[in-house]
């Protein structure tokens, strides 16, 4: 059985224009309606939990959690470390479950998912090497193909892992077969890119955080649209501006998670994380600014994940789905693991996706 990110919490506790009529992305706004909006607070969306309460084969858990529309109007989920394999309608798992470093789960119109892995099965984004492996970031659609950012993360002992430096994958549409991983190796770059990704019809932003352990860092960079994976493009926020050199990326704010999101909110942009700001917070955040990259105001909070706290549950990396969200809401997601992996071998269902929908007008 492979580990899960588990293995760090166990580790981590023993040790626009104007106003925005347009919302231009490329100018800063010194005013918006959206950054003083206060939010409600956000309520339980069973519907879309029952999305994944499936029993296989196939894929029957896992964390991460991003979403992409697909031109032929799928959804594809995109999760990190995932069980693949059978459970009881009670949760027990059946012989030959395994246990991936990522997976793909591809919903058509109807609703049906269907499990893309490499046979075996193995990771859909196969590991490097014994020693290290991927997990997915966000991803976007260019053209033809999906961009899925990745970060490559490497095993530490037998209980630990650290992430090592930023990848990318090209997939094929509609097909979705990996047709290269752009993996330059360990680098100067100090931030993990791809957190979350915001695309207009001009300009793709990436967001990537800066892991410090203790505190984690929100940064930004943008390239023109369609240029995701030509990092020759790509322009850095700074303290005095746009930059080419990586090196001067600022950090924008803090408190934020591995993974988020940042989506259109009325006349500005709003962001979702998990509350980092204290370990294994059960406070899922949102964050509004006037362009994408911020200022960022002062975080509200718009949720409390139950799961926390009860045995060895925890929550993490929450991020929105703008992309399938009803009109006026955003649908938001969250991961639930346990501090006690053998609870998690027991009952793989408890590592499941949960959702809540934030009221937006």
């Amino acid at each position: 059985m492979r580990r899960t990110r588990v293995a760090a919490a166990l580790a981590a506790l023993v040790v626009g224009t104007g106003l925005l009529a347009a919302c231009s992305d490329d100018e800063p706004s010194h005013a918006c309606e959206a950054v003083g909006a206060e939010l409600d607070w956000a309520t339980p969306s069973r519907d879309d939990d029952e999305r994944f309460e499936l029993t296989g084969p196939g894929w029957i858990a896992g964390d991460s959690t991003y979403s992409v529309r697909l031109p032929d109007e799928r959804t594809l989920w995109l999760f990190s470390d995932s069980f693949i394999g059978e459970v009881t309608a009670g949760g027990r798992p059946q012989p030959g479950m395994a246990m991936v470093h990522n997976a793909l789960v591809a919903e058509d119109e109807s609703g049906r998912l269907s499990t893309r892995t490499a046979e075996g099965p193995e990771s859909f984004f196969p590991d490097p090497d014994d020693e290290t492996y991927y997990w997915v970031q966000d991803a976007a659609v260019e053209g033809d193909e999906l961009v899925v950012f990745l970060s490559r993360t490497r095993q530490v002992g037998e209980q630990g892992f650290e992430w090592s430096h930023n990848a990318v994958a090209r997939v094929s549409l509609p097909d979705l077969k990996v047709t290269e991983i752009i993996d330059p190796g360990p680098s100067t770059d100090h931030v993990a890119w791809g957190a979350g990704v915001l695309t207009t019809s001009t300009t793709s932003y990436v967001y990537g955080i800066e892991d410090l352990g203790d505190t984690k860092h929100l940064h930004l960079a943008r390239v023109p649209a369609g240029n995701l994976t030509d990092r020759s493009r790509w322009e850095y926020r700074a303290d005095d501006g746009w930059t080419s050199d990586p090196t001067r990326s600022a950090r924008l704010t803090d408190g934020v998670a591995n993974e988020l999101s940042v989506s259109r909110f009325r006349d500005g942009y709003l962001m979702i994380s998990s509350d980092t700001s204290q370990p294994f917070s059960p406070r899922i955040n949102a964050w509004t600014a006037c362009t994408p990259e911020g200022p960022w105001r002062d975080p509200q909070t718009i949720y409390e994940t139950p799961e926390s706290g009860v045995g060895q549950h925890f929550t993490y990396n929450a991020h929105g789905h703008p992309e399938i969200s009803d009109e006026g809401e955003l649908l938001i997601s969250y991961n639930v693991n346990t501090f006690d992996f053998a609870e998690l071998t027991r009952d793989p269902t408890l590592y499941r996706p949960k959702f809540v929908t934030l009221d937006l007008e």
